[in-house]
């Protein structure tokens, strides 16, 4: 069998249940619950845990002279957590959640003695920090795009990783990508969001009641987005 088909039958192995799997007469794990806007992990603070997300979505976060500015959304299976496994306990960023939030809870160190001693878990942790860089890198694409055509971009970002497309093409936001929530990813104002959220509307590209908020002809506009702005999203 060649390296490539080694690595990806690997990709193939969930983490959550390697991790799970131990001989030790205590599970090595905790099933945790966040309330909506509880924070999880601080920028800066040290951490001794590596969380696995059951359920629910998670905004990872920058501190900056102004509000937070979120860098990337973290949803099922995703993980809180890596970045400070080998390169010191201080968490690099924040990690709140911006829906109730269920997450398996690990010991760092009993994380690390299964990543060096096993090649199951570490493609799944390589493969888990890839998964982890592009949406980064989407949103970087995004923020700079015209500012007439950030908020529709974020409403997609968001609408691909955790909306619901509907019989009729449309996409249903999730109610807790709020406002403020959108300004915070983009770097736009609240009252900027508000005001291109309510153009947009007017223009026939969504609808904003009855919530949750619906973007129609979603493939459409997604599609429309990629062609005019490629190779930037």
């Amino acid at each position: 069998m060649s390296l490539l088909n080694e690595e990806n039958n690997f990709y193939n192995v969930d983490l959550l249940d390697l991790l799970k799997d131990s001989n030790e007469a205590v599970l090595p794990y905790k099933r945790i619950r966040f309330r909506r806007n509880q924070k999880i992990l601080t920028e800066g603070a040290e951490t001794t845990y590596f969380y696995i997300i059951e359920d629910g979505v998670v905004s990872m976060s920058k501190n900056t002279c102004k509000e937070d500015s979120i860098i990337s959304f973290l949803g099922k299976q995703d993980s809180i957590g890596p970045l400070t496994l080998l390169g010191g306990a201080k968490s690099p960023a924040n990690y709140t959640s911006i829906s109730e939030v269920s997450v398996y809870q690990f010991e760092r160190k009993y994380v690390l003695n299964k990543l060096l001693s096993s090649p199951d878990v570490f493609w799944q942790m390589n493969s888990l920090m890839q998964s982890m860089v592009s949406p980064m890198l989407e949103r970087e694409a995004y923020v700079n795009l015209p500012s007439s055509e950030k908020v529709l971009a974020g409403l997609i970002a968001c609408g691909e990783r955790f909306g619901r497309i509907e019989s009729d093409g449309s996409c249903l936001i999730p109610y807790y990508f709020t406002q403020k929530i959108l300004g915070n990813y983009l770097n736009l104002a609240r009252a900027y969001v508000a005001t291109n959220l309510r153009k947009l509307e007017e223009d026939g590209v969504i609808s904003l009641s009855p919530k949750p908020w619906r973007v129609k002809n979603f493939d459409v506009h997604r599609q429309k987005l990629k062609d005019n702005y490629k190779p930037y999203i």
